[in-house]
């Protein structure tokens, strides 16, 4: 549910690989706890613009989020660079997304997800579809949890149809740390590990880091970096990019004292502003 303001930020999915932990857990996690705090402040509405360096509202981005349902559901109608994008998302009645449509001039993505009695995910099934039916892919993870009711392994199966046809799967297996974390997420094909994961956390068990074995660098490298508020929220954010000269991206978010974001800035490498985004609501009776 987060739509990216600037072209350059494209380059981040060529490097945030895997990540499947943070990806299905954590953010799910992130857009249910959204969704509540819109229940608790009665969000209607959210209004998002972009702005250049210079504050000057950029026209090639708008984005307007909508309660639909009496509630239930969230409409997320975004433009960027005069392509526009519809995401439709239903919660069920606990606050937890149970299904995502993302749309597009060209793709049509359907997101499920299940959860069991304590509100774990259970599966996340994802089908992406092109219009002009030549493309199919359906991916499905399916999680299962050791007895303390972490993560303990997780099934990917791909499976593709139209033009590009066959089956693909892949196991994942996390280790916690010594406070019982998610520290490790290691990928497995046939038996033999292809690639892992390290999850670090600060003095509160907040997620602070996600780091990878760099091999042109030959080290530990962080794909993102996380700073909290006193509330838990994430307040700065660092990735990694995949161009050698810009280096990394810094997302810094600013909340009200409802927990409403009201404000997110993009800075470069040089820590030079690059654009922002401002939100405003408006809420029911």
């Amino acid at each position: 549910m987060k739509t990216i303001l600037l072209p350059v930020t494209l380059l981040l999915s060529f490097v945030l690989q895997a990540q499947y932990y943070y990806n299905d857990i954590v953010g799910t996690q992130e857009t249910n706890r959204q969704m509540k705090t819109y229940w608790a402040n009665k969000v209607q509405t959210v209004s998002a613009s972009g702005f250049d360096p210079r504050g000057m509202k950029a026209t090639g981005f708008s984005e307007f989020q909508e309660m639909k349902e009496n509630g239930m559901a969230l409409k997320t109608s975004s433009i960027t660079d005069l392509n526009k994008t519809i995401i439709y998302s239903r919660f069920n009645k606990e606050g937890r997304v149970v299904n995502m449509t993302d749309s597009s001039t060209e793709l049509l993505s359907i997101t499920i997800y299940d959860y069991d009695t304590d509100g774990k995910i259970t599966r996340v099934q994802n089908t992406v579809k092109d219009s002009a039916n030549d493309f199919d892919q359906t991916e499905i993870h399916i999680w299962v949890y050791n007895p303390a009711g972490k993560p303990e392994r997780m099934w990917r199966i791909i499976m593709n149809t139209g033009n590009m046809g066959g089956t693909d799967s892949l196991e994942v297996r996390f280790v916690t740390d010594e406070d019982g974390n998610i520290g490790e997420e290691r990928n497995l094909k046939k038996g033999i590990e292809t690639g892992y994961l390290y999850y670090y956390y600060d003095e509160k068990n907040r997620l602070s880091d996600i780091v990878r074995y760099n091999t042109k660098r030959k080290a530990l490298m962080p794909d993102i970096m996380f700073e909290h508020n006193e509330s838990d929220r994430v307040i700065q954010k660092i990735t990694t990019t995949s161009s050698l000269n810009l280096g990394y991206l810094i997302w810094r978010y600013v909340f009200d004292e409802k927990g409403l974001k009201i404000k997110e800035a993009l800075f470069n490498n040089d820590k030079e502003l690059t654009g922002k985004i401002e939100y405003s609501y408006t809420f029911s009776k």
